[in-house]
């Protein structure tokens, strides 16, 4: 019974991990690729696929969180935060390093670059902006730690909470008022209405074990549905709940594809290859620009081929940083 509930969680897992790689390459292949060989069409598509990869995380991150948050497991709350905290500060550290060098070596001014590290500690935004996504799962999941640890209703209150950010992020007073801020400012903590949202679906996904008990016929043609009804409506807010929900479906349908009745297992390759999606996405723009600064000629085309190329890069040395620094803390720098 046991090796039956195993193999289960793995099938679970695995359609996950798979949804995880494909959207990491995707994020590289937004931020990396040449726009100019690409027509406008395209590049707005690849956008909306970005986002949604992107609220997917979110969903899928707080969904495998509901059982420490809840159990109040201090050691694995623990591990999530070294696990975030960790490329959140030191990546950013490295690259001011890097660029301050640089502007030594080329006589430039550094001030303005030690006040973006500042923005960048402080809100996820500033030298490396990718890193907007920390934050927002770091700000998130401390809001919800503290509620759970304060209060027994934990659940009614980050419901209430939830029904207050929807009424407040539905309003374009909200919109308007970020465009009162620069831009590294409103890009990291204007998405933290939505982001409170994607943590409380991914609470409820857990709380109701809703993977284990569906299978994906049953969400196949909502996903259509909602594929349809986001390209006839033009209401942004619409629209944006429209993707959230097609993220939930995803999410589902991945979970449920049955691997399980493959010919062979291929279950610790794509464990292998998925491990360090976190750490690509870290690294990804820091050694494009690097290659684009040094190397220019081995990026140059910026095609889906040399996207391709930079990933496995990217997973390379995410691979031996792990196993350079798998006994001490770094090694959530490439995980």
């Amino acid at each position: 019974m046991k090796y039956e509930n195993l193999n289960k969680k793995k099938q679970l897992y695995l359609g996950i991990e798979i949804l995880r790689m494909f959207f990491a390459f995707i994020i590289l292949f937004f931020h990396c690729r040449n726009k100019t060989i690409y027509n406008q069409t395209f590049n707005k598509n690849l956008s909306e696929l970005v986002d949604l990869g992107l609220t997917t995380f979110f969903i899928i991150s707080f969904h495998f969180s509901y059982n420490s948050f809840i159990s109040k497991n201090i050691n694995k709350i623990k591990e999530r935060f070294k696990r975030f905290l960790i490329p959140y500060i030191i990546w950013p550290i490295i690259i001011y390093l890097q660029k301050t060098l640089s502007n030594f070596i080329n006589g430039k001014n550094n001030n303005i670059l030690f006040k973006c590290l500042i923005y960048q500690i402080l809100i996820g935004n500033g030298i490396y902006i990718i890193l907007w996504f920390s934050f927002n799962l770091i700000f998130i999941s401390l809001l919800f730690i503290n509620i759970i640890f304060i209060t027994k209703k934990y659940m009614a209150f980050l419901i209430f909470f939830g029904l207050m950010v929807i009424l407040i992020s539905s309003s374009n007073k909200y919109y308007k008022f970020w465009d009162g801020f620069n831009d590294i400012v409103s890009f990291s903590i204007r998405p933290i209405t939505n982001t409170y949202k994607l943590g409380l679906i991914g609470f409820f996904l857990s709380l109701l074990k809703i993977i284990e008990k569906h299978k994906t016929q049953k969400y196949l043609f909502l996903c259509i549905f909602i594929i349809l009804l986001w390209l006839g409506i033009n209401n942004d807010y619409f629209k944006r709940i429209l993707k959230n929900s097609f993220s939930i479906f995803l999410f589902l349908i991945f979970a449920s594809i049955p691997f399980d009745k493959l010919k062979f297992n291929i279950f610790t390759l794509i464990k292998q290859i998925s491990r360090y999606t976190g750490g690509i996405y870290y690294i990804h723009l820091l050694i494009y620009s690097l290659l684009k600064q040094y190397i220019s000629f081995i990026i140059s085309s910026g095609n889906i081929f040399m996207c391709i190329i930079l990933y496995f890069l990217c997973y390379f040395i995410c691979f031996i940083g792990s196993k350079l620094c798998k006994h001490n803390i770094l090694k959530y720098l490439f995980i």
